[in-house]
């Protein structure tokens, strides 16, 4: 397997139970004749998450679930190892103008497109562009928003000028909105140049079929140009229920599931059948507040939402309704973000929240929050929870049914005019593991639709902090602007800051190789059955 694909070790897994043969059947749960003694199978590997895919589109990828079923099929020119330090993937090698704005990547050579069509400098290009195009369909470039130029200045050799110096640039071209995929497949049936539906990548596996709302199916790419997988197909289920991903696991209806119901964590720890993987993630689990509020302006207010955070018993919250499977946060970026640093974070004090909230004249809050189901480990759970502190406070809360996620995603990332909800449940990291992307959420850019900052904070201070650690060369410098910009955000408060995922994922024994990466994705491409 390639080892850049995998980001050896950048996990921190703990696999629970002996791995024993599995009985399987023949309805795609794993089952199959073996193709041989060892290698590749005939057998199907389906793995179940708790949302629906929101756009298969490599350059609008927002989703970290999704990014890693896109991933199997398209590669990007770098990947990152344990350390968040950019590796060779599409291309070999990498390197940077003495001003740090010019940067000439050499690529890889006879790799193809599972269309068949040649990998070159020209297709990566394409990519990049449509990309930065206002065009194409949800594009959302965030950090890669600063290149200025690209130019293929010949079949193997990628040339790329940036506005400003980027030093994280290698490893943000990691990030899956700059996968590469065939020019020629954005003509091919169900595509068109402004929105990719099938995507057709240079990936172990090739696009097969999509049922929305049920599931999406691969299949192996056998002209792969790296090691070949495991398995001949690959199924993704989704279920947005915890009890019912837990109970497919059980019955071999499916044998990988994200996200199984917290309360069945110490269970698949002692179970001889399933085993159990556990890991920190570079996100965070937040409440955002809707910082340009018409309806509840007080919430505007940085005093206010300062005030509601103290409302929040977060040690409960991790211990009663995580099961334990959350940190708690030093800072607005978890340590296995670069660039992080320790800030005062709000604790649990009931009486000040009150306190604050009658001096600043909002003790008559009426405010409707609305939560994912399924996206994180009891998220809407955590929502309930949240809700409850607050009204503990004297906040009324109504907090709106979950939706699927799909649905939920179009309703809180929506221009600040179109906004329904005060409080929303957000999850943000850095998939490269780095601050320039972790920031990236709050920067006045980025408010909906040009981005992803669900909370609208607009802060000319704090986006100048960030772009400033975003393009400096020196290292000290560049972490101590990030280290500033944080602690002004905190003393902002766009949102409250629960805790750092633990993400959970539960496989059959029969199953082995599924990967826990640091960036809140696993990966089943490189799993094999177990013998």
């Amino acid at each position: 397997m390639k080892s850049s694909r995998l980001l050896a070790g950048l996990s921190a897994v703990i696999a629970v139970g002996a791995l024993a043969g599995c009985a399987t059947t023949d309805s795609g749960s794993g089952s199959g004749s073996d193709s041989g003694s060892g290698g590749t199978t005939s057998q199907t590997l389906t793995t179940i998450i708790g949302n629906d895919i929101d756009s298969l589109d490599p350059q609008a990828q927002g989703t970290t679930s999704v990014m890693q079923i896109v991933d199997m099929m398209v590669e990007e020119l770098t990947a990152i190892d344990a350390t968040g330090t950019a590796q060779p993937e599409l291309a070999e090698s990498w390197e940077t103008s003495e001003d740090g704005k010019t940067w000439t990547f050499k690529l890889k050579s006879g790799v193809k497109f599972s269309d068949g069509a040649a990998f070159d400098a020209e297709a990566a290009k394409f990519s990049l562009d449509r990309l930065l195009s206002p065009d194409t369909y949800k594009a959302a470039p965030n950090e890669l928003a600063v290149i200025d130029s690209v130019e293929a200045t010949d079949a193997s050799t990628l040339t790329i000028t940036t506005k400003t110096p980027f030093p994280a640039l290698a490893q943000a071209l990691s990030l899956p909105i700059a996968g590469v995929i065939s020019p020629d497949s954005v003509t091919a049936e169900g595509n068109t140049a402004e929105q990719i539906k099938v995507p057709v990548g240079t990936g172990p596996y090739v696009y097969d079929s999509y049922t929305a709302g049920d599931h999406i199916t691969m299949t192996r790419n056998d002209a792969y140009w790296g090691e070949e997988p495991a398995y001949q197909t690959q199924t993704y289920r989704f279920v947005t229920d915890a009890s019912a991903r837990m109970a497919a696991l059980q019955s071999g209806d499916a044998q990988v599931i994200a996200s199984p119901p917290a309360s069945s964590l110490s269970q698949l720890e002692n179970s001889a059948e399933q085993d159990l993987l556990l890991f920190d993630s570079s996100y965070s689990v937040q409440i955002g507040f809707n910082t340009q509020n018409s309806k509840n302006p007080k919430l505007n207010d940085p005093k206010v939402r300062q005030a509601l955070s103290l409302a929040i018993d977060r040690d409960t919250v991790i211990e009663k309704v995580l099961f334990g499977t959350g940190t708690q946060l030093t800072g607005p970026l978890p340590k296995s973000v670069a660039g992080n640093a320790d800030a005062e974070m709000p604790g649990y004090d009931p009486d000040q929240a009150r306190q604050l909230l009658a001096e600043a004249g909002a003790s008559d809050l009426k405010l409707t929050m609305v939560s994912s189901d399924g996206r994180f480990l009891n998220d809407y759970k955590v929502a309930q929870a949240v809700a409850g502190y607050l009204r503990d406070v004297g906040v009324e809360v109504t907090l709106e049914n979950p939706t699927d996620f799909t649905t939920y995603l179009a309703g809180v990332m929506v221009d600040p005019k179109e906004a329904t909800s005060d409080l929303r449940l957000i999850g943000w990291g850095s998939i490269y593991l780095d601050a320039s992307q972790a920031l990236l959420q709050f920067r006045s850019d980025q408010v909906p639709p040009n981005g992803f900052n669900g909370t609208y904070f607009s802060d000319e201070k704090y986006d100048e902090l960030v772009l400033k650690g975003n393009g400096t060369i020196d290292a000290a410098e560049r972490e101590a602007a990030y280290a500033e910009a944080q602690e002004y955000l905190v003393s902002q408060a766009p949102t409250m800051w629960l805790y750092q995922v633990k993400t959970a994922v539960a496989t059959s024994s029969g199953v082995t190789g599924v990967e826990g990466l640091a960036n809140n994705m696993f990966v089943t491409t490189w799993a094999t059955p177990a013998s």
